[in-house]
């Protein structure tokens, strides 16, 4: 799918508050649910009218959306290849970016401010500037050719942007 085997990869996590806020949020939603069913089926509680099921079934929804959504942001992996950088979120590489090195101007390590400079985390523009990042304030700027910029969220962006020079040097 990503174009054979990677010459480096690296792999960041949401940080435990965005597990912890995703966690209460799918209990906060199912919840009400898992109330009503309990009073059904354990205290034999009639269900009073069609709200009931259509709020378990709204709750449930809501709950299935958070799963999904937490399931495709909860981690971010950077692989370089030989003839490309994948950017991806999740661990079934749903919301992928792939940037061939022949578009690619140049690399540096950066520190920047999430919020102050993207409004946050996740896939973020501003300008012709766009960040792929998930928790922390370094990344690797990717300068393209067409005068665009891709920031790439790393834990390490020095070793990121020095493997990337140097697949872009055996090309």
């Amino acid at each position: 799918m990503n174009g054979g085997r990677a010459m480096y990869k690296e792999r960041t996590w949401a940080p435990p508050w965005v597990w912890v806020t995703m966690g209460l949020a799918c209990m906060l939603s199912i919840g009400p649910t898992l109330y009503v069913a309990y009073g059904q089926a354990v205290l034999g509680q009639p269900a009073e009218d069609l709200s009931t099921r259509g709020l378990m079934l709204l709750a449930g929804g809501i709950a299935v959306l958070f799963a999904l959504f937490f399931s495709v942001f909860m981690c971010l992996d950077v692989e370089v290849h030989a003839d490309h950088l994948f950017i991806a979120f999740g661990p079934v590489h749903l919301v992928r970016k792939r940037i061939r090195y022949s578009d690619i101007e140049g690399v540096s390590a950066v520190a920047y401010r999430p919020f102050r400079d993207f409004g946050g985390w996740g896939i973020r523009w501003r300008g012709r500037t766009t960040a792929w990042t998930l928790c922390g304030n370094k990344a690797v700027s990717v300068d393209l050719r067409s005068g665009k910029a891709v920031y790439v969220g790393s834990k390490y962006p020095r070793r990121l942007a020095g493997r990337i020079e140097a697949a872009i040097g055996l090309m």
